[in-house]
């Protein structure tokens, strides 16, 4: 079944392609050959906290709990992290990465989501590349009424994603493969669930 729809979608992407004026075949097959994982999270911050390495609110500075202590004050449940994504090319030839869409869920429900359309990554033959994914999300409505807590418990289950432990955190990964006349992002390949082990 997993070979039927790597076929189908192969056949749909290079009849677009061809209808769009064409891109070598041989990027093409290597970009849907290419194998996705998730590499890690980190650098998750909270108004001005780096929560990476905090585990729970004993871990905390007296100058983060002052922090966290102004932010929940005034309602900031802003937070960033790095996503970084394995890219694998088993093939002989380089394969180009034109344009990536992400979506973050949290117990099922989306919380962040967003695009790059200028990030190119060639990732050379026989070789694995680094896809940085910055995130930004602003939790607000979901933390509204909580604590520090809230946040250093999401900051594990981000750290914690993709280890093989359950997380009531998924990450949504959709590559792009590059066309001819570069218009728009180029041709989606189907959406990957980002875990440690390569798809």
């Amino acid at each position: 079944m997993k070979l039927l729809k790597k076929t189908l979608t192969v056949i749909f992407i290079s009849c677009t392609l061809l209808f769009l004026g064409g891109c070598g075949l041989a990027q093409l097959i290597n970009i849907i050959n290419c194998k996705f994982s998730l590499a890690n999270i980190n650098n998750i911050t909270w108004a001005g906290i780096n929560l990476s390495n905090i585990k729970s609110i004993s871990d905390l500075q007296w100058s983060d709990l002052q922090k966290a202590y102004q932010a929940i004050k005034n309602k900031d449940f802003k937070i960033g992290c790095n996503v970084n994504v394995n890219a694998k090319n088993e093939t002989e030839k380089p394969a180009k990465l034109c344009a990536y869409d992400y979506d973050v869920l949290l117990e099922g429900s989306p919380i962040a989501q967003g695009s790059s359309a200028t990030q190119t990554t060639i990732i050379n033959p026989n070789s694995t590349a680094l896809i940085h994914v910055p995130l930004s999300m602003d939790l607000y409505n979901i933390f509204k009424n909580g604590d520090a807590k809230n946040v250093i418990n999401l900051a594990r289950n981000l750290m914690d994603y993709g280890n093989g432990t359950e997380s009531n955190v998924k990450v949504k990964f959709t590559p792009y493969v590059n066309t001819a006349n570069g218009a728009g992002k180029g041709v989606k390949l189907p959406t990957i669930t980002l875990n440690k082990t390569f798809q």
